[in-house]
């Protein structure tokens, strides 16, 4: 079993790389404050030159003592959280400011813990919210990137219930299911047919609890506000949310036995059995492989999981391509998707290539098996509502200077889809896209 994740204090994120920096950094608040403590010298004391210190009355034979301030608590305004949310029964707007708790200055940097261990009702909350939630949210998405995990509404909802529900029983079905050879599909095998008898599930349970377990699955988390970006108070209430969330994962984690992590060492021929399965010229770990066969018996979430990088000081991957042997197969590599996972701001050109995507699919198939629900909540609000990605433009200010600034007038999704009507559009699928479009973004209203 790892060791329990420190609380990223460790993570170059928050400090600036070397201990002399941090170090440097205390010795000059540590003057300051004491400078700021001090008593005005007299004229005799200056003519002496000798050093003064501020002594106690009543103890005159004691050391100096100094007197060294607390950093202010920030003053932050209160949000309306949703009544009976996590963050309204946790009482997010008690928390510090996130990046206030993290300076190492103050006790706040383990707040979200102390929260937990003096509110039951928060505790209940919490185990709510996070045993209804998607694996892959978490580990496998930007905030503000669109992934088929959230595009596709599943007819059973993966959860991180389900991956903690019993992985012991998951690695006998999994051992089970390989000891078939109707289950040892290879190469670009795909056989919906075997979801129930080979374990499709069991495989991917198994496979998500030794990433978030046993493979640091929770540490290469993205956060919700990047490095170097002023969070607005709701991002800067997300952060603490994201550390209770990593929490609650950590704590199910310590619970489990160690040895249901998939080595070569616990499980020797299981191990060289799942890495037999890839294709001679793939470069695949097991646990890839294992989300990957679930895709191919026919699990719904595996069928659209996609591989994922995370670039910077600590390189990390997790190559599984479910999606190609889902129902939407070789989607993310149209260009039409690619216009539409990045969360960029409202344009013609994008909502015009988004709404054929969605009309393509979202026509009528053969095989019930094949279609596909979106979550229009989810496409309205990825659309339409800030924040967006920030797209820089070459502007020319009064002076004539020129310099690339961040792009801040987008149309609304309103004057969009107004556009595209007066195209006189004739495709049936087409206008009922965008109508059912335009109903949901009224509701949440983001339209306009």
């Amino acid at each position: 079993m790892r060791a329990r994740r420190r609380r990223r204090l460790s993570s170059p994120r928050w400090l600036w790389g070397t201990g002399t920096v941090l170090g440097l950094a205390v010795i000059v608040v540590c003057v300051l404050l004491i400078t700021h403590n001090r008593t005005v010298p007299t004229s005799a004391e200056l003519e002496s030159n000798e050093p003064s210190a501020v002594v106690s009355e009543s103890t005159p034979s004691a050391d100096p003592v100094v007197a060294i301030e607390t950093v202010p608590k920030p003053e932050l305004s209160k949000l309306d959280f949703l009544p009976g949310s996590l963050e309204d029964v946790c009482d997010f707007n008690e928390f510090p400011t996130y990046w206030y708790a993290e300076d190492g200055l103050t006790e706040n940097w383990q707040y979200h813990i102390k929260a937990l261990e003096s509110n039951e009702e928060c505790r209940t909350a919490l185990e709510v919210h996070m045993s209804t939630a998607n694996p892959y949210h978490f580990l496998f998405s930007a905030p503000n990137q669109a992934t088929l995990l959230k595009f596709v509404v599943l007819d059973e909802p993966f959860t991180f219930e389900r991956i903690f529900a019993n992985p012991a029983d998951d690695l006998t079905r999994m051992q089970d299911a390989l000891s078939r050879s109707e289950c040892l599909l290879t190469g670009d095998e795909t056989n919906w047919e075997l979801r129930e008898t080979c374990h499709a599930d069991a495989f991917l349970n198994f496979a998500l609890v030794n990433v978030f377990c046993f493979g640091e699955g929770v540490n290469n988390r993205i956060r919700s506000v990047s490095e170097g970006r002023n969070p607005t108070l709701e991002q800067d209430r997300m952060l603490w949310k994201q550390d209770l969330e990593d929490e609650w994962v950590e704590q199910k984690c310590e619970g489990l036995d160690p040895t249901l992590e998939l080595t070569a060492e616990n499980y020797p021929d299981l191990y060289a059995l799942v890495m037999s399965l890839q294709e001679p010229d793939a470069d695949k770990e097991p646990l890839e492989l294992l989300v990957e066969l679930a895709a191919r018996f026919g699990n719904e979430a595996a069928g659209l999981t996609q591989v994922v990088y995370r670039l910077g000081w600590n390189t990390w991957s997790f190559k599984s391509e479910g999606y190609k042997f889902g129902r939407i197969t070789n989607v993310v590599s149209h260009s039409e998707w690619m216009q539409f996972a990045p969360k960029w701001g409202p344009s013609t050109d994008r909502f015009q290539q988004t709404f054929y995507m969605l009309a393509k699919l979202s026509a009528w198939r053969l095989d019930p098996r094949d279609e596909i629900e979106f979550d229009w909540e989810f496409v309205a609000r990825h659309l339409c509502e800030p924040p967006y990605e920030p797209i820089y433009e070459l502007r020319t200010d009064s002076s004539g200077e020129s310099k690339f600034v961040e792009k801040d007038d987008y149309p609304s999704c309103q004057e969009i889809v107004h556009e595209l009507r007066q195209q006189d559009i004739k495709f049936a699928p087409l206008l009922q896209v965008m109508d059912k479009f335009e109903q949901v973004a009224l509701e949440l209203d983001v339209y306009e």
